[in-house]
């Protein structure tokens, strides 16, 4: 039972082992296991969990905070503030975490790699991370965990390879890291500075990637921008802000669910005759400045797919359907008399499930941490998927309101509402049930 357990539900089992005690009245035994994964919350490396890559219990809340945001002006960089009691948490822009035993202040900037990357290569690491310059303004961080992109679950060797740059007037130093999650590496005495995770150069590793995509609107030819790089915050902001001063607009979609491979080669393409895509191959780096697909689609007449996948074996790794609404910004023009029937209906169904996603993240907003976690948790059940298809928990690990929306339209599409409905059941938010009932009649 541990071992099947700890293979379906990884850093998750002993929350799953706790909520079935608590269900059962086995207070006893909850706070025995309790007691036992605060002892093991140094470092270690568990065997049970080396097979899930990781070396850390993640099953302790952390409570989100958004941020307040300045300077974002094009010239300026953005200033991310952040304020919070005692307690555990996590920002829902950046993924730092940080533990503190009193009221902190905190500010941070994400810091471009540009200009760091020669340093770090003669060192013989590669960045793990987002860069960010953090400073303390009041009270104190007892932890921090910085957030990597570096998939550990295929490989526990890797942990090792870990450190944690630390770059002041003296120059660069690059230390040793306490403990290596999933997610995070944690500093137990933070001192700050621009910090970032790094790891060894020498390694071949998988990430955690953004598909980022932008089209130029008002032109008789479709055209896209389609980008693949590392679930760098710092890298897809500067990315955004270069497409929308070249008069791109964004189009979002769901990231790709597996990880893909740093210096592996990648081919997009989409399932439209008119398709004209280039580069044919680009290989996945981090770069200051990525290089991207241009698409040309003359005249689209439909909906079609586009899809990423690894040259060598031509594995798919990410597909989405790009709507017709979704390639003129939901402006189409009035088509043909003998169309309109079609026409209408497709923007009246673009028109509904906007209005769903819009009704699931007003009554999702009224979680709290432990009931939206207990949320996610509730997806996993049986009697709640009733034959639709499962959402894989790394997913759900570190999913926010607005991605946990998009992921539960992506996977259950118009049976989204009723499985949130049976999941708010089982939490006993009978209040929510019925609010959702009301908006969707």
């Amino acid at each position: 039972m541990v071992d099947l357990m700890v293979e379906r539900y990884g850093q998750q089992s002993v929350e799953v082992i706790r909520e079935v005690l608590t269900d059962m009245n086995r207070t006893d035994l909850d706070q025995r296991l309790s007691e036992t994964s605060l002892r093991l919350r140094g470092p270690l490396r568990s065997a049970e969990l080396e097979g899930c890559g990781s070396t850390m219990q993640e099953s302790s809340n952390w409570t989100k905070l958004e941020p307040e945001v300045n300077g974002t002006d094009a010239d300026e960089d953005s200033t991310y503030s952040l304020q919070s009691e005692a307690g555990r948490f996590e920002c829902s822009v950046s993924a730092l975490r940080w533990v503190c035993k009193e009221t902190v202040s905190l500010k941070y900037q994400f810091v471009s790699w540009e200009g760091h990357m020669e340093r770090m290569e003669s060192m013989q690491y590669k960045p793990a991370g987002p860069l960010m310059n953090i400073t303390v303004n009041a009270g104190k961080l007892d932890e921090v965990y910085l957030p990597h992109w570096i998939c550990i679950d295929d490989n526990p060797t890797i942990i090792d390879a870990f450190a944690a740059l630390h770059i002041d007037d003296c120059g660069d130093d690059v230390e040793k890291v306490s403990e290596v999650t999933s997610s995070h590496i944690k500093l137990s005495e933070p001192v700050f500075s621009p910090r970032a995770a790094l790891v060894k150069a020498s390694f071949s590793v998988k990430t955690k990637s953004y598909v980022l995509i932008y089209y130029k609107p008002n032109t008789p030819v479709l055209k896209l921008h389609v980008y693949v790089i590392p679930k760098d915050p710092a890298l897809q902001k500067k990315v955004d802000e270069t497409e929308i001063s070249d008069q791109y607009e964004k189009i979002r979609k769901p990231h790709p669910d597996k990880y893909l491979k740093m210096k592996q080669g990648f081919i997009l393409t989409a399932d439209i005759d008119t398709a004209k895509i280039h580069p044919e191959k680009l290989t996945l780096r981090h770069e200051s400045d990525p290089n991207f697909y241009e698409v040309f689609i003359q005249n689209p007449d439909r909906d079609f797919y586009l899809t990423l996948s690894q040259s060598s074996t031509n594995e798919q790794m990410w597909s989405h359907k790009i709507r017709k609404v979704e390639q003129t910004g939901g402006q189409s023009s009035i088509p043909e008399s003998s169309d309109m029937d079609e026409h209408l209906s497709e923007l009246l169904q673009q028109t509904t499930i906007t209005t769903v996603r819009e009704k699931l993240l007003k009554t999702l907003e009224h979680l709290k941490g432990e009931e939206f976690k207990k949320f996610k948790w509730h997806l996993q059940d049986s009697d709640i998927q009733e034959g639709l298809p499962c959402i894989p928990p790394c997913r759900l690990e570190n999913t926010d309101v607005l991605e946990l929306v998009d992921l539960m339209m992506q996977t259950y599409s118009q049976q989204t509402v009723e499985v949130t409905k049976r999941v708010y059941r089982k939490i006993n938010r009978n209040d929510l049930v019925h609010i959702l009932s009301e908006s969707s009649s």
